[in-house]
């Protein structure tokens, strides 16, 4: 009975040892310059790495998404063009507040943040801000959590527009880049 034992012991220690793999050429690290997408299969990916899961919990719920524009010097007056003392430019100020309850991710694609237009009576639009601005490819994102806002700040130069403003009624909007649902306007009275 004790050959026997021994017997089994023994060939019990010997399987497991032709399975190690010794060659000195095998090649044990994962390629890490190598950008194929590699398909990982366990349990835990299953129930929360499914990339349509984690893309629908990235996304803005827009409802709880505010935004808002304020325009300095509005009403702004065309004399002040002709003053040297104070600068003929409005400060537009944009806001985007968060009113739900979860903290969102704004994801850019590349250094825009913003954009705005000033349009006319007619709504056709006078100037772009974006139209004469090249930006980073640089992708980023902003987290906004549950009532807490993105402020971006801006100057709008009247001197430098192509076309002169008469007075008259005018419309700012600003629109967070990327998120064309993200839009606030304002008006804007431009007197003599």
């Amino acid at each position: 009975m004790k050959r026997a034992w021994i017997l089994l012991v023994s060939l019990l220690g010997i399987f497991p040892a032709w399975a190690i793999d010794v060659s000195p050429s095998k090649n044990t690290h994962p390629n890490i310059i190598d950008d194929t997408p590699r398909q990982h299969w366990s349990l835990f990916s299953l129930r929360f790495g499914d990339p349509k899961r984690i893309d629908k919990a990235n996304q803005v719920n827009l409802h709880n998404v505010e935004a808002r524009l304020q325009v300095e010097r509005n009403p702004f007056s065309l004399a002040s063009l002709h003053d040297r003392l104070d600068s003929a430019t409005l400060r537009l100020t944009f806001q985007v507040l968060n009113k739900g309850k979860r903290t969102y991710s704004f994801n850019f694609t590349n250094a825009q943040r913003y954009d705005f237009v000033l349009r006319d009576a007619a709504n056709q639009p006078i100037y772009v801000w974006s139209a004469d601005k090249e930006f980073l490819a640089i992708e980023g994102m902003s987290m906004l959590n549950p009532g807490d806002c993105l402020t971006f700040t801006d100057v709008l130069p009247i001197q430098d527009l192509d076309h002169p403003l008469s007075p008259g009624a005018y419309r700012i909007e600003m629109t967070l880049a990327g998120y064309p649902e993200v839009t606030a306007a304002t008006s804007l009275t431009v007197i003599p």
